[in-house]
């Protein structure tokens, strides 16, 4: 029991930076003053990768599999279920209406998909700037310099940038199959509530 109250406190803080990242996009799209447009548009594009991040988060479960009684490892797996949940929808829902933008934007319509697909790669960089040189989001403000070090060592190491490559494959992967089936369901099931 220890271990899954412990994931309790990680988890949430993980999943509160993926709602962040819905949350600025929410403001970044509505807003109406130019400047605070451009002010959350940058918050969201820094904690818009703390959303599939969260995938990432699996290597705990391989780890703590071994800790854990027979008789806790269905809590355990649902534990983990329900993150990834949270962090697979959160990436959808916070990506989702920069495809909308780009949408409207005449010259950039007809090449969305390649526009996507770039930029899945640079949410795969900003997860692994996270996961292995454990940046965090606001530390673009706080220590830029250790930021740009760490960005630096991502693209001179040939197993970061591949780890980059491969969380890109995933993220487009995971965007363009599930995102209509996600968004369909979610929509649903607002409905239902309502």
């Amino acid at each position: 029991m220890p271990i899954i109250t412990y994931n309790e406190s990680w988890m949430l803080y993980n999943c509160f930076l993926a709602f962040l990242a819905l949350g600025f996009g929410y403001f970044f799209i509505t807003s109406k003053n130019t400047i605070v447009k451009y002010i959350f548009g940058i918050l969201w594009l820094l904690f818009l990768p703390n959303t599939i991040y969260i995938f990432t988060d699996l290597e705990h479960l391989i780890d703590q599999w071994q800790l854990v009684s027979w008789s806790m490892r269905p809590l355990l797996i649902g534990e983990y279920l329900i993150l990834e949940f949270i962090g697979l929808v959160t990436f959808f829902y916070a990506l989702y209406p920069f495809e909308k933008i780009i949408l409207s934007w005449k010259h950039f319509k007809k090449h969305k998909i390649a526009i996507l697909i770039i930029f899945n790669f640079l949410i795969a960089f900003g997860m692994v700037l996270g996961r292995v040189e454990r940046i965090n989001s606001w530390q673009v403000f706080t220590d830029p310099l250790r930021v740009i070090h760490s960005t630096v060592h991502v693209f001179h190491s040939t197993s970061l940038f591949s780890l980059m490559l491969l969380f890109g494959i995933l993220c487009n992967c995971f965007y363009f199959l599930f995102r209509d089936r996600v968004l369909r369901t979610a929509k649903k099931f607002s409905q239902v509530l309502d």
